[in-house]
């Protein structure tokens, strides 16, 4: 790499540091992050991800989460993704430079690649949610699994082969990758994406063929594994239903265009998912595309340019459409984001042409990106779960007594945190509260016990009941007495 490269990678470090400078003296926890830090600590033998073939994950957080104490130990893990992203980010830069850097109308490519990447709305569920701290390996892991195939395969009159030493170290990257989280595998795609769409290049079909049944295959052997790990190494542990394959094409194909593929087109901006934005903007800018390509390749050309780029898309996305669920969460999106974001950019990139016109609509483009990413994390995110966290606390150190027997939990509604601070709510993401979701009161009940009293055997011996509203919670009828805590969490919020 040139000067040039280093100074724009110094500028992609303090840009992400700029954006996250809140992280380090903020504290908090976040929804699944009370149950790792609570039974990580407190049940022997506790697991929360094997089941779901993220054994990876699971061993890698079960190993940092036994550092934590408090609270305000989990910022250390979330440090951890922040920093590992950035030891990470001068690899992601060389990949896409090593694409693209034989045209010089993508000279700053790599560069805005990475702007939308560090300022993604996955990159920061990546960063702000110790949970998901992880990505940063499966995501690069799958970059780079990407990158060794594609520089492994020759391809000849329309033919292909792969080189095996190449395969293998793929295959190797690509498993690893999908035992940390299946999703980040899709990342492998990236630089096949890029190699198709770069003008320079030649035998792009049978490059991007070897790439997808490559993709296929790796796949495959860890699906094998995962498998076949449930019957030799977890044989005490049952298959998370989630992951049970459901094969429905038609329904998964309007879900995707209806959801995923619409919320790559917004970028970083965050709307909630019936703005008008999501309704019409989306539209216009898939209209928009597909006329660009066909002025710009022609009517045949055009259409299979957009055929591949589309099945790309398709295939970014495709773990999270072989499930039941249909959940288009940000923190599944990263793939998908990125392979919308280089689309759009390198059709952007043709059709400007002229230099300083690109180099505003850039800085542009920096700053929007950036402003966004900002107020996502700290005010659609940080500001009401540091609140939460805070206020809920301070309320179990001042309320609780060894006389407790019971908490009875009041959650907030999904929509309570959005309403109260006027921000867009994003799936279970942003703009929500962390004790809104059922499996939370107990954990974070325990855990705010035993930071108040110092006492595991305590906290593990009360009783936590829950119920979704206090409209729920009246209609039960539960005795109200001195050893219960009654724990109404809009209540105790509203009165900060």
């Amino acid at each position: 790499m040139l000067r040039k490269d280093f100074y724009l990678l110094g500028f992609l470090w303090l840009l992400v540091l700029i954006i996250f400078l809140p992280l380090f003296y903020n504290h908090y926890i976040f929804m699944d992050e009370a149950l790792q830090i609570w039974g990580y600590n407190s049940i022997p033998g506790y697991y929360i991800l094997i089941d779901e073939g993220r054994w990876l994950t699971e061993v890698l957080q079960k190993w940092l989460f036994k550092f934590t104490d408090t609270v305000r130990d989990v910022t250390l893990l979330r440090l951890v993704s922040l920093f590992g992203w950035m030891l990470c980010l001068p690899i992601w830069y060389a990949v896409i430079k090593r694409q693209v850097g034989k045209v010089s109308a993508y000279e700053y490519l790599p560069f805005f690649f990475c702007v939308y990447l560090v300022t993604s709305l996955p990159f920061i569920v990546s960063v702000q949610w110790a949970t998901c701290m992880q990505f940063f390996i499966a995501d690069t892991a799958a970059l780079l699994s990407g990158a060794v195939a594609l520089n492994g395969i020759r391809c000849q009159n329309r033919k292909f082969k792969v080189q095996v030493p190449a395969a293998l170290v793929s295959m190797a990257l690509g498993v690893i990758s999908l035992f940390f989280y299946q999703g980040a595998f899709a990342c492998f795609l990236i630089p096949f994406l890029l190699y198709f769409i770069n003008q320079a290049n030649s035998n792009k079909d049978a490059t991007l063929i070897a790439g997808l049944v490559l993709y296929f295959v790796i796949n495959g052997v860890w699906f094998v594994l995962y498998k076949l790990s449930f019957s030799f190494i977890f044989t005490d542990i049952p298959v998370d239903p989630r992951n049970t394959l459901y094969i429905h094409p038609w329904e998964k194909f309007k879900f995707f265009m209806a959801r995923p593929l619409e919320r790559s087109f917004r970028f970083t901006l965050l709307t909630h998912e019936d703005s008008i934005i999501s309704k019409y903007y989306y539209p216009v800018m898939l209209g928009v595309l597909v006329v660009l390509a066909i002025v710009r390749f022609g009517r045949q050309q055009g259409i299979k340019y957009l055929a591949a780029v589309g099945f790309i898309f398709i295939l970014s996305y495709l773990p999270a459409l072989l499930i039941r669920e249909s959940f288009a969460s940000n923190r599944t999106l990263m793939a998908l984001n990125l392979c919308v974001f280089v689309v759009c950019f390198e059709m952007a990139i043709w059709y400007i042409g002229n230099k300083r016109v690109l180099q505003i609509a850039g800085i542009a483009m920096i700053c929007f990106f950036a402003i966004c990413a900002r107020y996502n994390f700290q005010y659609v995110f940080l500001k009401p779960i540091v609140d939460e966290t805070a206020a809920l606390k301070s309320y179990f150190k001042h309320h609780f007594n060894s006389g407790i027997q019971t908490i009875h939990f009041i959650r907030p509604s999904e929509d309570f945190m959005a309403e109260k601070y006027g921000v867009n709510r994003s799936m279970d993401e942003f703009g929500v509260s962390s004790s809104c979701w059922d499996w939370v009161p107990d954990p974070i009940s325990r855990q705010f016990i035993y930071e108040a009293t110092g006492d595991r055997k305590e906290a593990a011996r009360v009783v936590v009941k829950q119920w979704a509203s206090k409209a729920a919670y009246l209609k039960a009828g539960e005795a109200l007495n001195s050893s219960v805590l009654l724990v109404d969490v809009p209540a105790i919020i509203n009165r900060q």
